[in-house]
């Protein structure tokens, strides 16, 4: 599982919007063919922030190698029309994606021309280019998906490219019904596949009190949208809320590899930091409980042990009694070795904490 540092987007009002994502190989695949792509410029459009994900597919066809090449290529093209603002030559953010898209397409087919074992491997795709404080431009290609979350609900923003899409645009399935179609997961546009490609490309506008999330169908599969808006919404902190939404895709089942980013809303990052200060003591106290609990349940073991020993200290021989030692045994070392992992990560919760009490006396 990866998860990357938060970036920060300055806004007007003194609040930042911060940026977190996260990649999982899910419970069920063996290797993960998702990528994720977050990476800032700066330049005469002022800061600028390129964030993509992909979700590569082909299996032994090298998928994983479809996700990179795609986003590797769509952050050159991207990297050197905005760091270069020169070269864009009065074309819109539009065309760099539109441009990016293609570039990735044919470099995928160039990959497949040479390696004939990767034949059929391809990816879906969604980037966003973050412009200012606010503004957005969107291009997607299969069914990876870019939502907006706010006060008012979570919304859509882009179409599938699917077979089950193309039902309910033809009034043959309702929104409902595609969720649970056998053919939910046939696409009908992926990177890499013909070679002609057009990526659907849009623009939105985020209110102040609007998050962006771009997601693999691996989130889908398992969230429903009011899953995902609850999520968002009850955890400020977007790395936080990238975790929380892969835990509950595994725990639903994770028959898919998980990826996502998410663009907050603007925060106050030192309220932000207070509230993970006491999230962080409140779960130090609780692991400090647990530690406690854990310590006397190994306690009662060893005197279990112990008085066991002794009562059958002369029928040792008897057939069961070793396999009873043993059992114990067993069980206070699973103990002791579950005793030990919550001691690291109390560990390091209680290490992170501290690193943040100094960062705010320093502020201070």
């Amino acid at each position: 599982m990866d998860d990357g540092p938060d970036a920060n987007i300055d806004v007007p009002t003194g609040k930042q919007r911060k940026v977190g994502w996260q990649t999982d190989v899910g419970k069920v695949r063996e290797t993960d063919e998702d990528c994720v792509s977050v990476s800032s410029f700066g330049g005469a459009f002022g800061t600028v922030h390129l964030l993509a994900v992909a979700d590569g597919m082909g299996g032994h066809a090298k998928g994983e190698v479809a996700s990179k090449i795609a986003l590797s290529r769509i952050w050159v093209e991207s990297f050197s029309k905005i760091a270069v603002p020169e070269l864009l030559n009065g074309k819109s953010f539009y065309l760099v994606l539109k441009k990016g898209f293609e570039k990735a397409n044919e470099d995928i087919l160039e990959y497949t021309s040479k390696n004939p074992e990767a034949s059929g491997m391809g990816t879906t795709s969604v980037c966003a280019i973050v412009q200012g404080n606010d503004d957005v431009t969107l291009a997607n290609v299969g069914d990876s998906r870019a939502y907006v979350i706010g006060d008012k609900g979570i919304r859509q923003e882009t179409k599938d490219h699917s077979f089950v899409q193309e039902l309910v645009d033809k009034h043959e399935i309702t929104e409902d019904q595609a969720k649970d179609h056998p053919d939910k997961n046939v696409i009908t546009k992926a990177v890499g596949i013909s070679s002609y490609l057009e990526a659907d490309i849009k623009t939105v506008h985020l209110e102040n009190d609007e998050s962006l999330l771009l997601c693999c169908d691996g989130v889908i599969t398992h969230l429903s949208d009011d899953d995902i808006k609850k999520i968002v919404q009850e955890t400020p902190d977007p790395q936080h809320a990238c975790k929380k939404i892969v835990d509950m895709a595994n725990d639903k089942g994770g028959t898919d590899n998980i990826s996502l980013i998410i663009l907050s809303k603007p925060l106050d990052l030192k309220e932000l930091d207070s509230k993970k200060l006491s999230e962080y003591e409140d779960n130090i106290a609780k692991l400090q409980e647990s530690q406690a609990e854990d310590q006397h349940k190994i306690s009662e073991l060893e005197t279990a042990l112990a008085k066991s020993q002794e009562e059958n200290k002369d029928l040792t021989k008897e057939k069961g009694i070793p396999e009873l030692f043993k059992e114990l045994e067993d069980k206070k070392m699973q103990k002791e070795e579950k005793l030990k992992q919550k001691q690291q990560k109390w560990e390091a919760k209680l290490a992170e904490l501290k690193y943040l009490q100094k960062q705010q006396e320093k502020e201070k």
